[in-house]
């Protein structure tokens, strides 16, 4: 009775310290070191840039860590997915689970250079096909679902600064640095005829459509910003006061305003039709790499070189929101999700985040609903039985288990078991095996088996209520535990079916019910344990 008593102290105390330890903030929701392997740790957040402002708990913010600067974000229009750059490959990811969809490899020929460095990202409006454009003079179209069809589009030039989708099959770019040709996908062949459509003696340094195509913001090397009609292909508008910096000008999607970068430290919303500055915003820390709209063209997210992203309204011109980033680090890449809820963050240490702009945590769509809350399981415990016969106290027992819930309320598990009869008084029996008498024998019972069940949980107090019923076999044996003279009895095998009802709070489970077994027919038992989630098992 001591052993059991003793291990039923053990099993407490670890359930204490496991649900200690298991009282932090959740983990990212998809942390990959790179897209084979899984690290599942959380981000320390950075010292801020005052003394006085709060840290921020960033672990549901945090996706992911990419080993190069995340120099590109899009997202589809209809939100079903957003790409990442991830090193030397494009990352599509699931946006309502933050999983990864597809993996896009730069190795499309012969021809293509595998190490070559994401510049830019952009879908399709229908979005059936992504193009990246890279750092060695090379641009990919890339079919979305599928890593299998990419065609690649190789510069004559120096490289290619720049690409954008003109509508859903026709591409601008500017091959040699300098002129503007259009891509376009013939649909009896499949095949891309190329054209050359204007000449930029200044050179093309960005490019920027509107979601049909029709028009396209062209910024040259030397800053110029000129409004071109792809139909026409005549220069609308053209703006001279903008001097280059690191942020390129991009169109709105009412295709009137554009965005730019006055200076390091200014930004500016201006009107194509009049050329009048609809908004002006400064930041005396200056502005990093990059801004951008939102889908409904009331906001802008820009990078800020103290560490932060920062989302202005462009009706009053004032910030609304802000993000610290960890470790000083500056944004590389920024989208706004087409619904205004997120913000997906690239950065120059390579971290990527998905910004909750509504101050809730964001929840995958596969853990909306209240049952995909419930955690698989893996259960320890130790019970009391009660044996037929007056001889025995009872029997104790040690249970390990596993609980699956497939799809709650139900689930299934599968469960093995120890048990050891003890004896309260001289063995009432004469009982030879062998020539030798077994005196004041332990009856020692190994069980296995499988359970179905039905759970109700509680959300909000981690609380469940469940039933199982449950079958198996076993195999019975009594055994003499003198050190002296040990014997034991012949083998007992047999079946057994089962009943129980429980409750578990948090990691503690406490259940009983009766039993039916083949040899020693009704018997009566309850158990006290713990419940591990499997994820407390995976790799950090």
């Amino acid at each position: 009775m001591r052993k059991f008593f003793c291990a039923f102290l053990l099993i407490c105390s670890f359930s204490l310290f496991a649900q200690e330890n298991n009282a932090e903030p959740a983990e990212p929701s998809a942390p990959v070191e790179n897209p084979s392997v899984s690290d599942g740790s959380s981000p320390v957040v950075g010292d801020g840039s005052s003394e006085n402002e709060p840290e921020k708990d960033l672990s549901q913010d945090y996706l992911a860590k990419s080993a190069a600067p995340v120099n590109a974000v899009a997202w589809t229009r209809d939100g079903k997915y957003f790409a990442t750059s991830w090193n030397n490959l494009v990352i599509l990811w699931n946006a309502d689970s933050n999983t990864i969809a597809a993996i896009y490899s730069n190795s499309v020929s012969e021809n293509s250079n595998p190490l070559a460095n994401i510049i830019s990202l952009q879908f399709t409006s229908d979005g059936r096909y992504m193009l990246s454009v890279r750092d060695d003079n090379t641009a990919l179209i890339h079919s979305v679902g599928t890593n299998s069809d990419s065609t690649l589009i190789t510069g004559t030039g120096n490289s290619i600064p720049d690409a954008v989708f003109a509508g859903d099959y026709k591409i601008l770019l500017p091959l040699d640095g300098k002129n503007l040709y259009e891509s376009l996908r013939l649909p009896e062949s499949g095949q891309f005829k190329v054209e050359e459509k204007l000449d930029f003696a200044d050179g093309i340094w960005g490019l920027s459509s509107n979601p049909a195509g029709k028009r396209v913001l062209v910024t040259s090397e030397s800053g110029a910003v000129r409004v071109v009609d792809t139909t026409s292909w005549e220069v609308l508008t053209e703006f001279e006061c903008y001097t280059l910096t690191r942020i390129k000008p991009k169109f709105a999607e009412d295709s009137v305003h554009f965005l730019s970068a006055k200076d390091q430290n200014t930004l500016v919303v201006t009107s194509s039709n009049d050329a009048s500055d609809f908004l002006t915003v400064e930041e005396p820390a200056g502005f990093s790499f990059t801004a951008e709209f939102s889908a409904d063209s009331t906001k802008i997210v820009a990078g800020v070189d103290s560490g932060c992203v920062k989302i202005y309204d462009i009706a009053s011109g004032l910030e609304e929101n802000s993000f610290k980033l960890m470790y000083g680090d500056s944004a590389k890449s920024l989208a706004f999700s087409p619904d205004g809820k997120y913000v997906i963050i690239g950065t120059e240490q390579g971290y990527i985040y998905r910004w909750v702009l509504s101050g809730e945590e964001f929840v995958p769509e596969d853990e909306k609903t209240q049952e995909n809350k419930l955690e698989n399981s893996l259960t320890l415990s130790v019970g009391y039985g009660r044996l037929g016969t007056n001889y025995y106290l009872g029997n104790a027992i040690f249970e390990a288990g596993y609980r699956n819930y497939f799809r709650p309320p139900f689930y299934w598990g599968a469960v093995g078991s120890l048990g050891a009869g003890v004896p309260g008084s001289e063995f009432p029996y004469t009982y030879y095996e062998g020539g030798e008498q077994l005196s004041a024998p332990f009856l020692y019972t190994l069980a296995s088996g499988g359970l179905i069940g039905l759970v109700y949980y509680n959300k909000e107090f981690d609380f469940h209520v469940f039933s199982e019923a449950g079958a198996g076999w076993n195999v019975r044996m009594m055994f003499d535990n003198s050190l002296k003279y040990p014997h034991h009895g012949k083998p007992y095998f047999g079946g057994y079916g089962e009943l129980v009802v429980g409750v578990q709070w948090k990691w503690a489970r406490l259940w009983g019910g009766v039993q039916y077994d083949s040899n020693l027919h009704w018997l009566m038992k309850a158990h006290i344990g713990v419940a591990m989630p499997t994820k407390s098992f995976r790799r950090k």
